[in-house]
């Protein structure tokens, strides 16, 4: 840990300035012009899935969106720019990374809205079933107390509404805390990142008088283990399928959906990570 931190604005600027981290900073979205990184979030394949698991792509009407923890607004951008008007939330005002990018996003020309609110998730400053939807993108380990934080997500969910939250950091125990946070790219400089055990992302979410309707686990979809595509995935499974069965076997093999959906599942239960990713759709009934 750095001796003295500084702001997740600064350390987001300090990783833009070393050259080795240049892909790391197109994976993350963190372009100076966040315009730039909104356009290709809202054209990439996680997006793609979570307007599918969400079922936006069903709906006829336009809907009313959380964006909890919205950074510099990739995911406001995204659900605006397909007719959805989003309210976004975040505590931090930065003009490159929080509320200010965001808002400057607003004034694209848009199907649906954005709005801005300063806030923190265990405090939200809506009424009770105001959204359809809250999309919480790598939130909730920001959260200072999970359980008051997916309470609130639950009180400001209409009847029947949805909270996705998404690419949330698992560690198995104290130690893989501490190697992720020691490994981590920018936790070393502002000192704000964390991770939970499974159990307690579950435990919090059914305390919060949620419905946890699916538990994605790190290679059950693109949202979890992005950068790396379903294209990559495939071949992997291919590779899997043609030690065991040769090529014209994994070329058969590979096509079939159940099969490959037995071994994303099987990456998954091997994946032992410290900070690996899942994420959870919840509804409110």
């Amino acid at each position: 840990m750095a001796n003295e931190l500084i702001t997740y604005e600064e350390s987001v600027r300090w990783l833009r300035s070393q050259p080795e981290h240049t892909e790391l900073v197109k994976w993350c979205y963190f372009d100076e012009d966040n315009l730039i990184a909104a356009k290709r979030f809202a054209t990439s394949e996680e997006f793609s899935e979570v307007v599918s698991i969400l079922g936006l792509n069903r709906r006829g009407k336009k809907l009313r969106i959380l964006d909890l923890g919205c950074g510099n607004g990739i995911a406001s951008y995204a659900f605006a720019s397909i007719g959805h008007h989003v309210t976004s939330v975040d505590p931090d005002e930065s003009n490159d990374v929080g509320l200010g990018a965001t808002a400057r996003l607003s004034y694209v020309p848009l199907s649906g809205s954005i709005t801005t609110h300063k806030s923190c998730a265990e405090s939200l400053p809506f009424p009770d079933c105001t959204f359809d939807v809250v999309y919480a993108r790598q939130a909730l380990h920001h959260f200072q107390n999970l359980s008051k934080g997916l309470t609130e997500c639950a009180r400001v969910l209409k009847s029947g509404g949805v909270l996705l939250a998404a690419r949330e950091h698992v560690i198995d125990n104290d130690q893989q805390l501490a190697t992720f946070l020691e490994t981590h790219a920018l936790h070393k400089w502002h000192g704000g990142e964390n991770a939970y055990r499974l159990e307690y992302y579950i435990e919090s979410i059914e305390q919060a008088g949620l419905t946890l309707r699916k538990k994605l686990a790190p290679f059950d979809t693109v949202i979890n283990h992005y950068p790396t595509s379903n294209r990559e995935i495939d071949l992997r499974i291919y590779e899997t399928l043609q030690e065991r069965y040769g090529n014209v076997g994994a070329s058969l093999l590979s096509r079939i959906a159940p099969i490959k959906m037995v071994l994303r599942r099987r990456f998954s239960r091997v994946c032992n990570e410290p900070g690996r990713l899942y994420s959870f759709l919840c509804t409110k009934q």
